[in-house]
């Protein structure tokens, strides 16, 4: 199916997703950051199964700060 990028505060260990639904590419990139804040990513896996897809475990976390 595709991948959620999934993104937090660094205040805030909920990571929430950045997108309503998978995509197909191996790169995102975050427009909606603030100069100077950082952030916490990670990624998941989903396939295409209904209703309920499958999700693979998180990626390892990163953390970056934003320019």
């Amino acid at each position: 199916g595709g991948y959620l990028v999934l993104r937090a505060d660094a205040t805030d260990a909920t990571l929430h997703a950045l997108t309503s639904s998978p995509i197909a590419e191996a790169r995102y990139r975050d427009d909606s950051v603030k100069p100077g804040m950082t952030y916490v990513y990670a990624v998941v896996a989903v396939d295409t199964r209904l209703p309920v897809p499958n999700v693979s475990a998180e990626s390892n976390r990163v953390t970056e700060a934003a320019r």
